[in-house]
This record gives structure tokens, sequence and C-alpha cells, in this order.
């Protein structure tokens, strides 16, 4: 009897020391989908949000830009790099590379939230305390949220 609850306190515990109930890492893709003839290209974006239970860690995004003008494309690659640079300098977190060839920008972007200062992030963008826990982790809905309302599809 002694053997068998020892044993039994000792599968418990190595159970505990290697991840029983540990949050269960998570993904979720959000896609968009915009043709902007006015302006003369076509976008075609994923973004994957990672995390643990509820907790985002990391988005990982895919920008696909189309046109048939070059200086549309160099425009927007411009902006976006400029964009994602001052954010990076501001908060920390984002790794960014650029493609620009053959009618198509693409831009892969990872924003790592436990590298980014988010209590700043949050302080100079208040609307996104709505979208974090009391520790001002970011939540995996929250984020959800945010793109969906830019016309996003997610899953």
């Amino acid at each position: 009897m002694k053997k068998s609850l020892l044993m039994g306190l000792c599968v418990m515990a190595i159970l505990c020391a290697t991840g029983c109930g540990n949050e269960k890492e998570v993904m979720k893709t959000c896609t968009l989908t915009s043709n902007n003839v006015a302006q003369g290209y076509k976008m075609e974006n994923e973004y994957k949000i990672y995390g643990k239970g509820k907790i985002a860690n990391k988005v990982v995004t895919t920008e696909t830009i189309t046109s048939s003008s070059q200086e549309i494309l160099d425009y927007l690659e411009s902006y976006a790099k400029e964009t994602y640079e001052a954010n990076n300098e501001a908060y920390g977190g984002y790794t960014v590379k650029f493609t620009n060839e053959n009618g198509k920008l693409v831009s892969e972007t990872t924003i790592d939230y436990t590298k980014m200062d988010i209590e700043k992030f949050i302080s100079d963008n208040s609307v996104m305390k709505n979208y974090v826990n009391s520790k001002n982790e970011p939540l995996m809905d929250g984020l959800i949220k945010i793109y969906e309302a830019t016309g996003a599809t997610c899953k």
C-alpha cells in the first residue's frame, strides 16, 4: 500500500514537473484579402497568432501586395519599412523581411510580445488596454478582435 501511494506521488510529481497543468500551445490564423482598384494594387495577408492558453506570445504575418506598378510597390515598401522600424525602435520585438520583385511586394513580419515593451506600447496606444489582461499580457481573443475589425477572417 505504501509503495503504491509513494509511486502515485512520484508519478504526479513527475507529471507536474514536466508540464502537467501547463497551458496548451495554440495558433489561430486570420486572412485578409482586398482589391484596391483605385490605387492599383491587390493585397493578400495572413496573420498567425501564437500563444499559450489565452495569452498571445507572437504574431507572424505574411503580407503580399501585387501591382503592375513598381512605383506603387516601392512606395508601399518604403511606408511599411518606416512604420515597422519606428515601432521596433519604440517598443522592440519586431523582425521584418521584405521582398519586392516581379510585381509582388511580400513582407514577412514577426511581432514577439515576449520581447516587446508592452507597457510602453499600451501607454502610447491606450485602446490596447482592452486587449490585454491585468498583467498587460496580450490576449489571443483580443488580437483576433483587432484583426477582425480590419476585415480579416479568423479561424
